[in-house]
């Protein structure tokens, strides 16, 4: 036990490594995440069925505001989609209204701004914000280039940049901006071990905002890291969590690129399950930890820790991913409701309540 202790602590020197100025931080303490069943943390609360007058393809991206109500970004049709917290339609919104584009936009993240604001993101890095009916307020092509994810807490939008490749002078950061798309500031944060690895996919999920400040977490990091670097959070690692030793070196989407992206788990999602505390998803944990219902051939974990320090972080492992958290709930896909006149519908959307641990007693 004091071997594991004292390897656990020897971590902390690789995930609190930073660039000068990143986060401030020399030594976190790293410390275990018990596994724990899914039970023991959600608590089944309700299940949603979406309006049938608009029928959705691909659910790629849902965000939630306090008053329950859905933002759903459709990957099939490129459109954000606002349900009420009944499910009843309320709005499209249509990034080419904004900025008018041949063969529209591939639409990758959209997120509430506060109780009147609609922000979307593109896999191009343009992003517009709507104010609820769809009028456009602010847009700007290539916000930043590569935009990895964003967020937005108060009257600011937090977006994350990360560069392309390890050439010495680039530098992740994470921009600060008014919801009229203007630069406020920036603030330097580490750079990710292997480049590579978080260079050719998709991200979206790699940051979001609590009370405390945004956190964000790369591909290869057992926890996510808090931006400011005023802000002291412990460090868990998750028992699925196996560390990376290196970058994959194949051809982007070859054969021996998928070995070696699915040799270890990633961090895939960085979630305000509620303002202070922050869920991470990994996916592709070893299947030894499959729980009995799981499908599919790659498994998610979850770990979830207060950033505050009310409960030592745990770990535990669904049968599907999430799609989203927020507000103290888990959301996830359902099966598909039918329509009335028999066809195949929407996706139910099944939401868990979370049921946070005991108080920590350190």
């Amino acid at each position: 036990m004091q071997a594991r202790i004292l390897a656990l602590y020897l971590l902390a020197g690789l995930i609190a490594a930073t660039a000068p100025g990143a986060l401030g931080q020399t030594e976190v303490a790293v410390y275990p995440s018990d596994l724990v069943p899914f039970e023991d943390l959600f608590v089944p609360d309700d299940t949603l069925v979406l309006d049938p007058s608009v029928i959705l393809g691909r659910i790629r991206f849902m965000d939630v505001d306090a008053t329950g109500a859905l933002l759903i970004t459709d990957w099939q049709t490129h459109l954000v989609h606002l349900h009420s917290g009944t499910g009843r339609h309320q709005a499209a919104y249509d990034m080419d209204t904004c900025l008018p584009i041949d063969g529209g936009h591939d639409v990758l993240v959209s997120r509430f701004g506060g109780s009147d604001r609609i922000i979307v993101s593109t896999m191009n890095w343009d992003m517009v914000v709507f104010d609820r009916s769809g009028n456009c307020l602010a847009a700007r092509w290539r916000l930043v280039d590569p935009l990895r994810s964003f967020c937005a807490r108060g009257d600011s939008i937090y977006v994350f940049g990360e560069p392309w490749g390890a050439a010495a002078e680039m530098t992740s950061v994470v921009g600060v901006y008014s919801m009229d798309l203007e630069l406020r500031r920036e603030m330097r944060v580490a750079n990710p071990r292997f480049p590579r690895l978080n260079a050719n996919q998709l991200g979206g999920r790699n940051l979001d905002c609590f009370s405390d400040g945004p956190y964000y977490g790369y591909f290869e990091d057992m926890d996510a890291r808090p931006v400011s670097g005023s802000l002291q959070a412990a460090i868990y690692r998750p028992d699925f969590f196996v560390e990376r030793d290196r970058d994959y070196t194949g051809r982007p989407f070859s054969r021996r690129w998928l070995r070696e992206i699915t040799a270890f788990p990633q961090l895939t999602g960085v979630y305000a399950l509620d303002a202070e505390t922050r869920m991470m998803t990994f996916f592709r944990i070893r299947d030894k930890f499959r729980v009995e219902g799981a499908a599919g051939r790659w498994l998610t974990g979850l770990s979830i820790a207060s950033n505050s320090g009310k409960f030592r972080g745990v770990s535990t492992v669904p049968v599907k991913r999430p799609i989203t958290a927020r507000h103290g709930y888990a959301y996830f896909t359902g099966d598909h409701a039918p329509t009335g006149d028999g066809d195949i519908g929407n996706p139910t959307i099944i939401r868990y309540r979370f049921r946070p641990p005991e108080p920590a007693d350190r």
